[in-house]
């Protein structure tokens, strides 16, 4: 009897198809528009926005709000959720896609 070895590639991560990515846009300047001068004004602007799968309408708002209040610095924060899976067309991608599908 002869044994058969079979290679699998490395797993990979992707984005979760079943999940929606999160985009927050945070104003960090301080209430009069400088951030040099945190020590003078050192009250924050509190401004944020968040947003499902829209990066262009977080853009979009940021710089309306940097538009309307002259505030230049920003913290951009991303969440992509994912999911760890074996490249298409692996063997074991399709076995493990004949799973999902039963258990649905």
């Amino acid at each position: 009897m002869s044994r058969q070895t079979f290679l699998f590639a490395d797993w990979t991560t992707a984005p979760d198809p079943k999940a929606s990515a999160e985009y927050v846009v945070v104003c960090r300047d301080n209430l009069n528009g400088a951030d040099e001068d945190h020590e003078e004004h050192p009250e924050p602007c509190g401004w944020s926005f968040s947003v499902l799968d829209d990066k262009d309408e977080a853009d979009k708002q940021q710089k309306a709000h940097a538009e309307g209040s002259g505030h230049r610095f920003f913290l951009e924060v991303s969440r992509c959720p994912t999911v760890v899976t074996p490249p298409p067309g692996s063997v074991l991608a399709g076995r493990l896609a004949r799973r999902e599908r039963s258990t649905r």
